[in-house]
């Protein structure tokens, strides 16, 4: 009875022992930390409501680089530079209204949901992004209402970097 016993236990014992055949997949965050960039420059617009209603109403090409390290278990801190930027071109009235400054560096507190993850600024919504394909895919819409409305967006999915070696 007793060698029965052992006999039975033994594939218990000796599964747990067993090696993995395959390597552990990177987690979503290992994979997004590091330096990134846009590797074309990318339009951004400056969206105000100085005339009434919230529009956009001057256009700008930038390129960016993101350096993202891990804060916690689903937690990235993005910091932004500027590489470089184009000249602003018109494209509506903000009736008077004066141009909100975009500085850099810029930071940023992702929260990483399967493989995207959304981009807040001061607790407000900045964007939301999709790692695939070793690329980062997302679109940015940025706004505060203090004694007027505005902020800066990009068209739905052209804000795309991609890894610096």
């Amino acid at each position: 009875m007793k060698k029965l016993i052992f006999i039975s236990l033994l594939p218990i014992i000796f599964w747990n022992c067993k090696k993995s055949s395959s390597p552990a997949q990177p987690t979503v965050i290992q994979q997004l930390v590091g330096n990134w960039t846009t590797p074309n420059p990318v339009t951004f617009y400056y969206n105000s409501n100085g005339c009434g209603t919230y529009a956009s109403y001057s256009s700008f090409q930038m390129k960016v680089n993101w350096q993202i390290t891990e804060i916690a278990e689903n937690e990235i801190s993005i910091t932004w530079t500027l590489v470089s930027a184009g000249t602003l071109t018109l494209i509506g009235s903000n009736c008077g209204a004066p141009t909100p400054l975009l500085t850099f560096p810029q930071n940023f507190v992702g929260i990483v949901t399967g493989n995207a993850f959304s981009m807040d600024q001061n607790q407000t919504l900045q964007g939301v992004f999709n790692l695939s394909n070793n690329m980062i895919t997302g679109t940015m819409n940025e706004g505060e209402c203090q004694l007027y409305c505005n902020g800066y967006s990009t068209d739905k999915n052209a804000l795309i970097l991609t890894r610096v070696n």
